[in-house]
């Protein structure tokens, strides 16, 4: 009897042994399992943030240049907003109130309204154009009129995009990164919300009446875009390292 109870025994110790182990291995199988799938993921944000980094940089360099050469015509008001034929002008073109009338009666720029606020202005032979809130340079060249200022202006803002953050997030591959490399995707997501938002503030400009202050929201635009360019430089050099 004795001799049986010490059999069930090591039974017993052999089966609780089993089950740890198997509970054990099963733990290990499934914590390689996590640790393996989570590696793999990583692999996939590390290749969807380079492949959205280089694609950012190719359409922030372009819109870039763009914004460089729109902002040196805002400088030096060279930005055409309206070239005419002189013929096409039923009024003395010399005549100021003549043609402060015909501008505000006529629909130039798109707008819904006719201005109430038009006169001109001149003094010497520069003469300028008042249009409600925003001012225009006129000149009369090679039988043309041509008005210069800010207004009618095409902001081009590319279609970025910071989707790999919220992958890296949502997939919690994150927390597998290098800090170095998670401050800097931060930094890049960081700048492109910015961006994006001064980028709708500035439609916003864009179709309103007072377009004053335009010539510093694309200026902030074209620092945001040369920030973004140099952080997408620094992301991309450490993703390939």
């Amino acid at each position: 009897m004795k001799k049986k109870n010490r059999i069930n025994k090591q039974q017993l110790v052999i089966e609780f042994v089993s089950v740890v182990f198997a509970v054990i291995l099963a733990l290990v199988l499934n914590n390689w399992r996590e640790s393996s799938a989570l590696n793999a993921n990583l692999n996939k944000v590390k290749e969807s943030i380079i492949q959205e980094a280089n694609r950012n940089d190719s359409l922030l360099q372009e819109s870039h240049a763009y914004r460089a050469s729109l902002l040196q015509d805002l400088y030096a008001n060279k930005n055409l907003l309206l070239a005419a034929p002189v013929q096409d002008f039923s009024v003395d073109l010399n005549d100021n109130e003549a043609l402060a009338q015909f501008f505000k009666t006529s629909l130039l720029f798109g707008q819904k309204n006719y201005y109430e606020n038009v006169l001109i202005e001149q003094e010497g032979s520069e003469r300028v154009l008042v249009l409600g809130n925003n001012v225009f340079d006129i000149v009369i060249e090679s039988d043309s009129l041509k008005l210069f200022g800010v207004g009618n202006i095409q902001l081009k803002i590319p279609d970025v995009s910071n989707r790999s953050w919220q992958l890296a997030q949502a997939t919690n591959t994150i927390v597998l990164m290098d800090v170095e490399l998670v401050e800097q995707l931060s930094l890049v997501n960081t700048l492109i919300d910015t961006y994006i938002k001064a980028g709708d503030n500035a439609l916003k400009m864009i179709y309103s009446d007072n377009q004053n202050g335009l010539i510093a929201v694309i200026e902030d635009l074209y620092t945001l875009e040369s920030q973004i360019i140099k952080a997408n430089t620094n992301l991309l050099r450490s993703l390939n390292q």
